[in-house]
């Protein structure tokens, strides 16, 4: 039988959690975890939250149907930026949006999408010089960014519009807000509400064109979106494109920047990484997607710096109906939190949580995968993320592409995070000297 309502972290007055959580919620959760145990409460002023980081705890949690933890309430502020798409939606649009995104997003168009990743990648890498230095925060965004917007949109839109797209966008991502009401007169959300609409007027006409001609090889992800079997409005079809063009920016771009670093910081882990990558043709345009499937050392070391350094700090839910967790019942009304940087460093699962060890989720460790499955950076249940596989397959690339080219070196041996909620990333400039091979 469930007892009474999981215990309350201390707090202020009046606020109780919310400042501190505002001001680092990890640091918040991880004193909670070591104070009241994996399951706990936290008072956001009149709110109540809790929060599972119990790997177990999270896994059967997260896994709960949508009539228990919804998500469409805690993400209303997807549609000021880009509409309800994905999970601002209603739920029944929400399956209808997702199922008509996983043909595109299938593995037998990754042939295609791996092409089109390490091209954009040379050509990065065939402006950067023989020598000198990059920004492991502002240059694999911009270059992630590039690699999606040629994808999702196609290589004519990217070479006529990129550097319109991306200022348009950036003032869409600026105006991102979880708290205030999303119509105030502030200048940043004035400036995304002018953005977005110039955005869609940008894109608008390329849209027209796929109806019209949907060839994938000229208009990329677009063409497969447009023609999916089950049909929506442009203003969705866009938005779905714009919101998968975010991701790229937010989460995959973050995850890599931290992958390089991590591996710059362990060079006994690069080193055993760059002799598998040299089973690979010196000409990137003859890999392919099982080439790279092959890299079991890459595939590991990334593994690990999800889990060390997730980029998503924090999943949401809105409690719809009573559960138990924990020994424990949280009521309707509650937001249920999920913490990937506390659960993954849990050292009942991964010992010595805090060191970078990629073997843990090789085959002699971790044969059963309880490793793996313990990470939560990609979501889980009906929500785990869909493009997890394309962008395993870009930072896969491009970490080959620079490891196996580039004698790498991080300017400071320890780079902080960027400030504030949302994804963690690289504060900018993370600068890495390199020099090319050869």
């Amino acid at each position: 039988m469930a007892r009474s309502s999981p215990p309350t972290l201390s707090g202020l007055p009046v606020l109780g959690n919310a400042l501190s959580f505002m001001r680092d919620p990890v640091a918040l959760i991880r004193a909670g975890r070591a104070e009241l145990g994996p399951v706990f409460a936290l008072r956001m002023g009149p709110k109540r939250s809790v929060v599972v980081v119990g790997p177990e705890q999270s896994r059967a949690t997260i896994a709960l149907p949508e009539s228990t933890l919804p998500v469409t309430p805690v993400y209303q502020w997807v549609v000021p930026m880009f509409g309800r798409v994905m999970q601002a939606a209603d739920h029944e649009d929400y399956r209808r949006q997702r199922a008509a995104l996983v043909p595109a997003l299938a593995g037998r168009h990754h042939g295609d999408y791996l092409a089109a990743i390490t091209d954009e990648t040379r050509s990065w890498l065939g402006s950067l010089g023989h020598r000198g230095t990059f920004d492991a925060a502002a240059d694999l965004e911009r270059l992630s960014m590039n690699i999606a917007v040629r994808l999702f949109l196609g290589a004519r839109f990217r070479n006529q519009h990129a550097a319109r797209f991306r200022e348009y966008f950036l003032d869409i991502a600026a105006g991102m807000e979880f708290f205030l009401p999303p119509n105030l007169p502030l200048p940043r959300l004035r400036r995304r509400d002018r953005a977005r609409k110039a955005m869609f007027e940008l894109v608008r006409p390329y849209l027209d064109a796929v109806r019209t001609d949907p060839d994938p090889d000229r208009h990329g992800f677009l063409a497969h979106l447009a023609t999916a079997e089950e049909s929506f409005d442009d203003e969705t079809v866009i938005g779905l494109i714009l919101i998968l063009v975010y991701a790229a920016y937010e989460t995959t771009a973050a995850q890599l920047g931290w992958s390089l670093i991590l591996l710059l910081q362990n060079p006994k882990a690069t080193a055993e990484i760059e002799v598998e990558l040299a089973a690979l043709s010196a000409d990137s345009r003859e890999w392919t997607t099982g080439d790279l499937h092959r890299q079991r050392l890459l595939f590991e070391a990334l593994l690990e710096a999800q889990r060390l350094r997730p980029v998503t700090t924090m999943l949401t839910r809105h409690t719809a109906v009573p559960y138990e967790v924990g020994g424990y019942e949280v009521p309707a009304g509650w937001q249920t939190l999920f913490c990937p940087p506390v659960t993954h460093r849990d050292p009942d699962v991964f010992p010595d949580p805090d060191a970078f060890d990629p073997s843990r989720f090789g085959p002699a460790r971790d044969s059963a995968g309880t490793a793996a499955s313990s990470l939560l950076n990609m979501g889980g249940g009906l929500h785990a993320c869909l493009g997890a596989r394309f962008a395993d397959l870009e930072m896969k690339a491009v970490l080959a592409l620079l490891l196996g080219g580039y004698d790498l070196e991080l300017a400071n041996p320890d780079p902080p995070p960027a400030p504030g909620l949302g994804v963690s990333r690289p504060l900018s400039p993370c600068e890495i000297h390199y020099r090319a091979r050869g």
